[in-house]
């Protein structure tokens, strides 16, 4: 039996308060975001619709919740309590109704609104699109965040958390779990070695199994893999292979364990885990995904079930709820 995780519960507001750095008042702001256009703001941005997850959390850990009147659908329904949900077509009246002075989204949403976006635009409404980050943009982008929302310390926020993650890091000399995580059953895609997940992985104590895997294209996230290549890895010993579900990769654990080369990676523990959780650069979930891979390492050291029909032993355990 596969391992399905429950999602991470959020950190309350309260605590983001008082950890996080607060917002401080800022006279003309200038940001060029990531489609090339530069955008002034008169003061920081109050009044803030997000069209992606990641900026609505981030925005969350900079100490902005205050701010945001308008989130994307699939924002986390427990962060954001009462603030209004919009679809990614939305129309711009929908909008312009929550009297915006940011709306913020990233060129996925920005290439199905194009039309949408301009109208907000010629209503004076500042567009900004900022692609989701990876470790190696993470500094640039909490820059520009920040400077929309007047709030000081998100980069340093963001190089105090991976210092503080990477020194508990295990040592060398102590082993080292292999991982292999699955992006997307198309194609069998994993996590580019560039991406918030490969990070993740390497901070929770784990080899990433497809270090070697080819972005998809520069900076992507996501890189081909293939199942060939995967059984070949559980020929040599993989011990834990995750499968985020979410979006990206609608898939349940009767889905997994019914793939006809299942039993290949008999030696290997199973895990589904929610995408948000994995591959969802949030600065907000950051401590807390490591710790939860960290605790799924630790678990596989110890445990050593049987996969239904295989003929060797995989590491598992009872199944949780995903309570997203």
């Amino acid at each position: 039996m596969a391992r399905r995780v429950a999602g991470i519960f959020p950190l309350i507001f309260v605590l983001c308060m008082l950890l996080f750095p607060v917002p401080c008042r800022a006279a003309g702001i200038t940001v060029v975001d990531d489609a090339g256009r530069t955008v002034v703001l008169a003061a920081p941005a109050e009044r803030i619709v997000s069209f992606y997850a990641g900026h609505s959390e981030n925005i969350l850990a900079l100490g902005g919740a205050g701010r945001l009147v308008g989130i994307a659908e699939g924002d986390d329904e427990t962060l954001f309590p009462g603030v209004p949900r919009l679809p990614m077509r939305a129309d711009a009246e929908r909008i312009l109704a929550l009297a915006p002075d940011l709306v913020l989204v990233r060129p996925l949403a920005e290439s199905v609104n194009e039309g949408v976006l301009r109208t907000l635009e010629r209503s004076g409404v500042p567009v900004v699109s900022l692609s989701p980050p990876i470790p190696e943009t993470m500094e640039a982008y909490l820059e520009r965040l920040s400077s929309l929302l007047g709030a000081e310390g998100g980069v340093n926020l963001w190089k105090e958390t991976l210092a503080l993650l990477k020194a508990q890091v295990p040592l060398v000399d102590v082993a080292r779990p292999l991982v292999f995580l699955e992006t997307s059953a198309k194609g069998l895609r994993t996590c580019a070695p560039g991406s918030w997940a490969a990070l993740l992985l390497s901070l929770a104590g784990g080899v990433n199994a497809a270090a070697s895997a080819v972005p998809l294209r520069p900076e992507s996230p996501l890189a081909n893999w293939g199942e060939e290549r995967l059984l070949a890895l559980a020929a040599e010993g993989l011990d834990v292979y995750i499968v985020q579900t979410g979006a990206m990769n609608p898939v349940t654990e009767a889905d997994v364990l019914a793939r006809p080369w299942i039993k290949g990676v008999h030696g290997a523990e199973i895990v589904l885990l929610p995408e948000e959780d994995i591959s969802r650069p949030s600065l907000l979930r950051m401590k807390t995904s490591v710790e939860m891979l960290r605790a799924i390492f630790e678990r596989g050291r110890r445990e050593n079930h049987e996969l239904p029909g295989a003929k060797e032993p995989m590491l598992s355990g009872d199944e949780e709820e995903d309570e997203r």
